[in-house]
């Protein structure tokens, strides 16, 4: 497995988590958005639909 994959896995798990945790409402759909965001330029992910 060569790094970008193992990035893009990284940012689809930290987004799977991320959308658990909106669902039980303890992070809000803004911070959920920049969250994503964050996470996807440090695992240089250059495009995403969340």
């Amino acid at each position: 497995m060569n790094q970008t994959d193992l990035n893009n896995a990284s940012f689809a798990y930290s987004v799977s988590m991320l959308r658990m945790l909106l669902r039980m409402k303890l992070i809000t759909k803004e911070e959920y958005d920049q969250i994503a965001h964050i996470s996807a330029e440090f695992y240089g992910v250059e495009v995403y639909c969340v």
